[in-house]
C-alpha cells in the first residue's frame, strides 16, 4: 500500500489516500470537499489582493486539474489565499496531474 499524500499550507490540509482526494480548512472544519481524485477540478480566480481556489468536479476526463477560472464556476469548495502561496498550490497540484494523467493549465 502506498502512503497518503499529504500537503499542509497555512490553514488548508490536502490528503490524497488511495484515490480519495479530501480538502481540509482549520476555519472550516466542520465541511470539507471529498471526492475521487480523478473527478477534482480546481478553478484559479484573481483577486486584487488574494486568490481563491474553487473546487469542482471536472466534466470531461481530460480537463486539466487546476487552470485559470475563465467563466463562472459552481464550486463545492472555496479556498482564499495570497498571491504569493499561488506556486506552491500549482506545484502540488502539477504533482496530482501526474498521478492521474491529467493536464495543468
Amino acid at each position: 500500500m502506498t502512503e497518503p499524500i499529504v500537503f499542509e499550507h497555512a490553514d488548508v490540509q490536502v490528503r490524497v489516500d488511495r484515490g480519495i482526494f479530501e480538502l481540509f480548512q482549520r476555519r472550516n472544519v466542520v465541511a470539507c470537499y471529498r471526492t475521487p481524485l480523478d473527478w477534482v477540478r480546481v478553478h484559479v480566480q484573481v483577486r486584487r489582493r488574494a486568490m481563491l481556489l474553487h473546487f469542482s468536479h471536472i466534466q470531461d476526463p481530460d480537463e486539466p486539474i487546476y487552470g485559470r477560472l475563465m467563466t463562472s464556476v459552481y464550486s463545492l469548495a472555496t479556498v482564499e489565499i495570497p498571491m504569493s502561496d499561488e506556486p506552491v498550490y500549482r506545484a502540488f497540484f502539477t504533482e496530482l496531474a501526474h498521478l492521474t494523467g491529467r493536464p495543468i493549465n
